[in-house]
């Protein structure tokens, strides 16, 4: 596959605590040349469902766990921030914008809330997070 040639030194994993976030996280640790920094963010790193990534965390020095909410931008600044006492100036070379969230339900059941929410995640969240 292409990515066995990408070579990266830093990348930011969003929604990485678990599914396919996750397997970008092992995926990148399992390189040959792995990157120098990779950036693990999920909304609740000391959280239960965030375990596994913990456990990478212990034993990978290059994997920083880094708490994000994608679709506030308070929160995107302070991951930024820790992103670059890591980077310096150097910047990061590939964003995964692999948070999302579902909420399935029959049309009649749809709020304006959880549709407002869903989209902000989903496409703000990441117009967001490439800014």
């Amino acid at each position: 596959s292409n990515m066995a040639e990408l070579c990266v030194r830093s990348v930011l994993v969003t929604g990485a605590n678990r599914g396919l976030g996750l397997g970008f996280v092992q995926h990148f640790l399992r390189m040959p040349k792995p990157p120098q920094w990779i950036f693990a963010t999920c909304r609740d790193p000391k959280g239960q469902r965030a375990q596994e990534l913990q456990n990478l965390a212990s034993k990978h020095p290059n994997l920083v766990v880094i708490a994000l909410e994608v679709a506030d931008p308070t929160s995107i600044k302070a991951a930024a921030a820790k992103v670059g006492e890591h980077l310096g100036g150097s910047g990061l070379n590939l964003l995964i914008n692999n948070a999302g969230m579902v909420k399935p339900k029959t049309l009649d059941a749809e709020t304006l809330e959880d549709m407002t929410e869903t989209y902000t995640t989903n496409t703000v969240g990441p117009l967001l997070m490439g800014q």
